[in-house]
This record gives C-alpha cells, structure tokens and sequence, in this order.
C-alpha cells in the first residue's frame, strides 16, 4: 500500500479516533447498553448490520504455576511470541466469572478487570484490533466483493513516531503488508472502502473495534470468528 496525502472521507471522518468531532449520543445509554453506546459513537447509522471485534486477552503458558502471581509494574517484558490469544469468554471463564458482553465492555473501559492481573497475563490492546481478525476480514471482503481499493487510516498514537496521522492506498489483499511496517505502532485506527459498504473503527482508547457492513458480511465475520467478533444492534 502507498502514503497517500489526503484527508479521511467526510462520511466517516467525525467518527474516527482522535481527530474526529465529538459525536452527541445520549449518555444515559452509556448504562443501559454501552455496546450500542459505543457503536454509536464510533460508527454512522447507514450500513445494514454492524459488529463488535473484542481484542483478545494473551496468556503465558510457559510460566509455571509456582511463580504465577499478581503482576507488578517492574515485572520484566516477557517475548511476545511466548504469549497466547484467548478469546474474552475463555478468559472471564479461567477467573470464575460470568461472561455478558454489555457487563464485559463495561468492565473494559473504565479498566475493571475479572480479578488482578497476574504476571502471565497481557490484557487486550487498547487501540489495537487482533491481526487474526483483520487477515480475516480480508479474506471474507476478497470473497465477498473482490480485492477492493481502500484507504487505511493511522492517527498519530498509532505511529512509532507520534508526530504526524498516516493515510494509506491501495488494494485490501495488500492490507497485510502494513502489519510489518517497524514505523507502525498499532494496527490501523480506521479502514474503508471507495464503495462506502463496510467500515472498521478501532478507536484509540477501546480495547475493541466496531465494525458496519452488509449482513451477508456481519455473519460471515461472526461465524468465522466464534466468541470473539459478536454481531450487534446499533
């Protein structure tokens, strides 16, 4: 994909992370179903189903169970590739504690967690929606619409350098090859299509990313995707 200087599409630009406007949503909502508060705020009312990709939590499995415990702020930064991708149920499941989503993204963003973190534990990435789940979005729009041309949007937080947002160019079946860029923090903060029918928001501060499209594609995402991208109401 290229650099491209060019600003987020007016559609969908009051929505994205950081640099967008403040969308007015009734707070009240907030309480009574934060994963619609959410959506609403992160996505416009125009697509005919929408979807909720939860970050996964990673577990250590190397660690033994003698030295697990609570983890502290100068434990040492164990290798990534020593953890594991654990889906929110099975996670909420290992601490004894019942798993409803509204109740878990509640949990999640204002950082009540199912028990204290133990040092074999990383908890998902603000900011920072799965590789697992977007090499999977890929594949379903390739079968659904063709390689598409896309623009994928970085905000600033999400650069290594944190000076400047990034927009890039291209052809989603190239999307992959932005994961392996080193100046690159995160995984994009917002990808669409020129033909305006799916969207990806993955805001800043949520440790999950929602998702608008057509139905055959919601389904499709939450089949493949079992307990960890869940089909919701906007």
């Amino acid at each position: 994909m290229k650099l491209i200087e060019k600003e987020i599409e007016d559609w969908i630009k009051p929505y994205a992370t950081i640099v967008g406007e403040k969308i007015d949503v009734d707070i009240d909502l907030k309480k009574k179903n934060p994963v619609k508060y959410f959506l609403r705020l992160t996505l416009p009312n125009k697509f005919q189903d929408y979807g909720i990709a939860l970050h996964s939590y990673w577990i250590n499995y190397n660690i033994p169970k003698s030295k697990i415990r609570e983890r502290k702020n100068d434990d040492e930064e164990l290798p990534e590739e020593e953890f594991t991708r654990v889906n929110w149920q099975d996670f909420y499941k290992l601490k004894d504690v019942p798993f409803k989503l509204n109740a878990a993204v509640t949990d999640s963003v204002e950082w009540k967690k199912p028990n204290e973190q133990l040092n074999n534990e990383l908890y998902p990435g603000e900011g920072l929606m799965d590789e697992e789940h977007l090499k999977s979005f890929v594949n379903i729009v390739n079968e659904l619409y063709g390689n598409q041309e896309i623009e994928v949007f970085y905000t600033l937080l999400s650069t290594q350098d944190c000076n400047k947002d990034l927009m890039f160019g291209g052809r989603i079946n190239d999307l992959p090859k932005l994961f392996e860029k080193e100046n690159l923090r995160l995984t994009p903060s917002l990808i669409y299509p020129k033909e305006r029918n799916w969207v990806i928001n993955t805001d800043y501060d949520l440790s999950f990313s929602t998702i608008g499209g057509e139905t055959k594609l919601i389904d499709e995402l939450a089949k493949q995707n079992k307990n960890e991208i869940f089909k919701v109401e906007y």
